[in-house]
């Protein structure tokens, strides 16, 4: 505690700056997987309305599935 009464005006301006920086980088972090979750939610939620009402035409879902997958991006 005493260390940061003896800090002078530039380091604790140096810190802040820092601090923020770290923040930013954080916050870009957060918003990417965000974004992520987000494109992942879509796909699960398109998906999974195909289970609705179910349907014997196997081959079709799997067709669906996969234009989902492809319309919405990421892979599987």
């Amino acid at each position: 505690m005493s260390d940061y009464l003896e800090v002078n005006l530039d380091e604790l301006q140096q810190e802040h700056a820092e601090l923020l920086a770290f923040n930013e980088k954080l916050d870009r972090e957060r918003n990417k997987y965000r974004k992520y979750a987000l494109k992942y939610a879509k796909k699960v939620q398109m998906i999974e309305g195909l289970f609705v009402v179910p349907s014997d035409d196997h081959e079709l879902t799997l067709k669906a599935i996969k234009t989902i997958v492809y319309q919405v991006g990421g892979g599987v």
